[in-house]
């Protein structure tokens, strides 16, 4: 179920023992380039402007990662991919499932709700017209990603018989749009303040029940 897209412990300066060199300094770069693209979005960021954030050469830029809008590909995948692993392990029964479920839908709006994703949403919608693969490059990195993950998470609830989904994209879809709803739209313009912990677990929590009305296994015995 996926979418189709075209140091010493004492001496932080220096890399930890047993980590390649070449690593430690990608590292350093994809840090540097989540910092800069999220901050001034992806034309008010140069490669040399990378390259010093990161302490490193231009070279050790490209060498990494061939170019700016690769640059921009990983960095948005860094983030996304750091969201997907904090996100709890899958229940094995039915009475965990609507905890896991609101974990995830926590963690996904923890990480859409931060100022410099939203700051680098407002830029891609305005730079895209000029930048139509920065979209492309955009959408697979991240929300394609996330999507595809969350796919694939629905599909093993699916499998262990606590789920019974005839589209698993089609619900997907769903439950993602009921978390976010007007709520991200309203945030990225600007119109409406961050929501407190408890007011998102409300509003997330809600969008998880009415999915497992749909799609509970529990509630399509009932039917």
């Amino acid at each position: 179920m996926t979418r189709k897209t075209h140091s010493t412990a004492n001496s932080p300066n220096r890399r930890r023992a047993g980590r390649p060199k070449d690593a430690d300094k990608r590292d350093a770069v994809l840090a540097a380039a989540v910092r800069l693209f999220f901050q001034h979005g992806f034309d008010g960021v140069s490669v040399e402007a990378v390259a010093r954030e990161a302490h490193v050469s231009k070279v050790t830029v490209y060498g990494h990662f061939g170019d700016k809008e690769s640059l921009f590909r990983e960095a948005i995948s860094r983030e996304t991919a750091q969201m997907r692993r904090s996100i709890s392990q899958l229940p094995e029964d039915a009475e965990g499932l609507r905890s896991t479920l609101i974990g995830i839908g926590m963690g996904m709006m923890r990480f859409l709700m931060r100022p410099e994703v939203l700051a680098v949403e407002r830029v891609i919608a305005v730079q895209g017209q000029q930048h139509p693969e920065l979209v492309q490059a955009f959408f697979e990195a991240g929300p394609w990603a996330v999507c595809n993950w969350l796919c694939q998470q629905l599909e093993a609830l699916q499998r262990q018989g606590l789920l019974v989904m005839p589209d698993i994209l089609s619900a997907s879809d769903q439950l993602v749009g009921m978390w976010q709803g007007m709520l991200i739209k309203e945030l990225r313009m600007g119109i409406r303040p961050v929501p407190d912990e408890e007011a998102l677990h409300a509003h997330v929590s809600a969008a998880v029940d009415t999915f497992l009305r749909a799609y509970g296994a529990q509630s399509a015995a009932r039917k």
